[in-house]
């Protein structure tokens, strides 16, 4: 399941990638602009729960996208914060290569996905 069309975020070199595929469990993820990111346990695992947010809040982080020539944005999103993302995924953060994780929509809010860490 972890080809291009099932949804995963990748940590590494100090950015978290969000696919186009995990973005896509969001309605409207374009509109958005940036994330809250928040870490907890269930059953034991480690889970890194992202928050869509539209307009800036106290500890929310600038989400980027990458640009094509004709202007029209690439599928997915990033999040660069590298002392953030290492207290949330440990030395997997600053790697100089990219670990995959598991991404789901929770229904707990509205905007927000799950990463499983473990």
């Amino acid at each position: 399941t972890r080809g291009r069309t099932a949804p995963y975020a990748s940590v590494g070199c100090g950015k978290l990638s969000i696919s186009t595929a995990a973005c896509a469990l969001i309605n409207d993820y374009e509109s958005f602009s940036y994330v809250l990111l928040r870490k907890n346990r269930v059953n034991n695992r480690l889970c890194i729960g992202v928050l869509f947010l539209k307009e800036a809040s106290p500890d929310s982080i600038k989400i980027s996208r990458k640009k094509m020539k004709n202007g029209k944005y690439v599928g997915g999103i990033e999040i660069s914060n590298s002392k953030v993302l290492e207290s949330l995924f440990g030395l997997a953060a600053t790697a100089k290569k990219a670990t995959r994780y598991d991404v789901k929509k929770d229904d707990s809010y509205k905007n927000f996905v799950v990463i499983f860490a473990e």
